[in-house]
This record gives structure tokens, C-alpha cells and sequence, in this order.
């Protein structure tokens, strides 16, 4: 079988270490996640991964990421089996076959036009489930999509990409749009993105997080009409913090001590 080209940079590049994440940790003898999709998408791409320096470490808090959000996301179609679910930022992520939402659900996968042109030549499609190829900061497809059903709006790696303005506007958006729903995605602090810099996914594909870091999930509340905070999840409080390497481990008790350290990264979930 002839190998995909890969013709992504910048931002958009920067999938594929979430993807190669989610393939390496699924690998594990005892995986927190399981991507086979995700493996088998590394293996049809011509790319060199190892330039994106993902180590074990690194793949499984990808992994782990991508575990909680999944059963976020299952936990809210359970309440809405009818919902249009929106994917934001997908990038090559397979959640919408590792969640296997209702027959009801209508599910999109948005990311920029580039990422979904790749997305379509490696994964099939199925009934009710449809691709986007926008940029989330400019929401004009999602005019497009029925607002008939609650909303269930998952996004992956995206908000550290966007500014305050940007976040603030696609929220309003998507709250104007839909009589209800759920808002499920993951933030860094702001201490978090500035130490984010010294990554080499971001070196090697020539980009930075240079967005809004969100110290407190209550201000978005406060700044989009509507949205309710419902819960979060640090990253350090779970609990499969102990299946990582002793090193890792030393380090996260040692943060642990300090308050804006502590709160570097987490899941939050908003209720309209």
C-alpha cells in the first residue's frame, strides 16, 4: 500500500504528535487508551514522527487526555442521544469511533481544510457523521449545521492555540446556536503556557501556544452569557498519575506544593 503524503506545517502539523501519542500509548501492555485507529494511521503516513521528539511519558498523558475527554463526552450523550456533537480543532483524532455515540447523534469534525482533506483519505465515513473544513475562529460553517438538538462540543488541544477574544467569540457562538448543551475541553494556566515554549513539537514545527491561559475556568463563565461552569479535572489529581515513570511521579509531588503549578492543566466542562 502506497504511503499518505503528509502536506501539513505549522499549527496544523502539530496533530500529528497528538496522533503519534495516542498510537504509542496504545502499544502499552496495559493502555489507558486504545487507538487503533491512531496506530493504524501512523503506519499509512509518510512522516518522520521521531522529529517530534513524543516520548512514553509524553504519549501517555496524551493518552490520558484523550481517555477522560472520551468519557465526557460519552457521559453527555448519554443525557442528549440526539445531539449534534461538534468536534472542534479533530485534527486526525478517532473519537467519534471510539466513543460510538447514538445512531441518533449527528457528529462533525472540524479543522482546518488542509487537516480534513488528510482525515478523508485515511478514515471511512458512517451514517451520521460529517467533516468540516474551517477555522474555528471563523464559525461561519456552523450556521450550517442544525440547531434543532442540544449541542455536545468537544475540543482537544485547541484553546491553547486561541486568544481570550477567540474563545470568548466561538463560545458566544455556539450558545447563540443551540437551545442547550455541553462544552467539554482542555486549558492550560498561564504559568503552564510559558513553559510550553521549551517544547520541541512546537520548535520542530515552527509554532508556539501563544494563546490564553486560563487560570480560572470561572472567568469564562462570567464572560460568555449563558455557559455554566460544571466541573474540572486536574491533571495532576488523576488518579493514573502513577503509571508514570518514578522521575515524573517526583516531579508532579513536587508541584503539587506550589499553587500555580499545581493548576497547569486541566478538563473543564461547561453546561448551557
Amino acid at each position: 500500500m502506497e504511503r499518505e503524503k503528509v502536506r501539513l506545517s505549522g499549527v496544523a502539523e502539530t496533530t500529528l504528535a497528538t496522533l503519534y501519542g495516542k498510537a504509542l500509548a496504545s502499544r502499552s501492555a496495559d493502555p489507558v487508551l486504545v487507538d487503533r485507529q491512531a496506530q493504524d494511521a501512523v503506519g499509512r503516513l509518510d512522516y518522520d514522527f521521531s522529529r517530534l521528539g513524543v516520548s512514553r511519558s509524553t504519549a501517555l498523558g496524551i493518552a490520558l487526555r484523550s481517555s477522560y475527554l472520551d468519557r465526557w463526552t460519552r457521559e453527555a450523550l448519554s443525557h442528549h442521544p440526539d445531539a449534534t456533537v461538534l468536534h472542534l480543532g479533530c485534527g486526525l483524532d478517532g473519537r467519534s469511533q471510539r466513543v460510538e455515540p447514538p445512531p441518533a447523534v449527528h457528529w462533525y469534525d472540524i479543522d482546518y481544510p488542509e487537516v480534513i482533506e488528510l482525515r478523508r483519505r485515511l478514515y471511512p465515513g458512517r451514517p451520521g457523521y460529517h467533516t468540516v473544513g474551517g477555522s474555528v475562529t471563523e464559525p461561519q460553517w456552523l450556521a450550517h449545521l442544525p440547531a434543532d438538538r442540544p449541542g455536545v462540543v468537544v475540543a482537544e488541544g485547541l484553546v491553547q492555540y486561541l486568544t481570550e477574544a477567540e474563545v470568548v467569540s466561538l463560545l458566544a457562538a455556539i450558545v447563540d446556536r443551540f437551545p442547550g448543551g455541553v462544552i467539554i475541553f482542555d486549558a492550560w494556566s498561564s504559568l503552564a503556557m510559558r513553559l510550553s515554549r521549551r517544547r520541541k513539537v512546537f520548535r520542530a514545527t515552527g509554532t508556539g501556544v501563544g494563546g490564553w491561559g486560563i487560570d480560572d475556568p470561572l472567568v469564562i463563565q462570567s464572560l460568555v452569557p449563558g455557559l455554566r461552569f460544571d466541573k474540572q479535572q486536574t491533571f495532576l489529581d488523576m488518579p493514573e498519575m502513577v503509571r508514570f515513570d518514578w522521575p515524573t511521579r517526583l516531579m508532579v509531588a513536587l508541584t503539587k506544593r506550589f499553587p500555580a503549578a499545581y493548576n497547569s492543566g486541566r478538563l473543564v466542562r461547561y453546561s448551557f
